[in-house]
Formats: structure tokens, C-alpha cells, sequence
């Protein structure tokens, strides 16, 4: 495997991190790999609760809030998607299936 160039590195690492670092370049490619993982795995949490909501709550701001916040993460988890190895594309799909259900109301 090539792995990351150090543009990529660049890009990834400032998704990943809220506060830019000085030399993003220096990160392995493991360590980006943890922390992306990390920040999929939150994001399906949280976007997997919201789901649970949605399906349950009889308030409907509370399910039009819901629906809100599963989207701002679900466009977290995407912005991520280009970095992904095949395991974290796994997390992304199992939360587009979750999503899928909660459409349906």
C-alpha cells in the first residue's frame, strides 16, 4: 500500500483535529487511522441515538430536532469518507442503513 501523501496527511489531519496543528505531516498513518475511527465511531453514536429518537418520540420538535442533528453528523461522517479504509466505510454504511428507517416516518 502507497499510503497517505502529504498533502492528504494535511487535509485529513485538519478534519480530524479542531485546532490546526503545526506539522500535521508528522502524524502516522496509524494514528490518523485511531483518531478517524474515534471521531466515526461519535458520530454513529450520536447519529444512531437521534435514529432511536426519531422512531420513539411523539414531540414533533423533538423529532425535527433529532433529524437535524443526525444530518450535521451524518455530513461529519462524510466529510471523513475519503480517508476511510474499508472497516470505517463499514461504520458509515451500518449508519446510512440506520438512517434509512428513521426517513420512513
Amino acid at each position: 500500500m502507497f499510503g497517505f501523501g502529504k498533502k492528504k496527511k494535511v487535509d485529513k489531519a485538519a478534519l480530524v483535529f479542531s485546532v490546526p496543528l503545526k506539522n500535521p505531516e508528522k502524524l502516522s498513518e496509524e494514528q490518523l487511522s485511531e483518531l478517524t475511527t474515534g471521531m466515526l465511531m461519535q458520530h454513529a453514536r450520536i447519529i444512531n441515538d437521534s435514529v432511536r429518537l426519531v422512531w420513539t418520540t411523539k414531540n414533533s420538535d423533538t423529532r425535527q430536532g433529532r433529524t437535524e442533528l443526525y444530518l450535521k453528523h451524518y455530513d461529519g461522517m462524510l466529510k471523513l469518507k475519503p480517508f476511510c479504509n474499508e472497516e470505517q466505510l463499514a461504520m458509515i454504511q451500518a449508519v446510512e442503513q440506520a438512517m434509512r428507517g428513521a426517513k420512513r416516518l
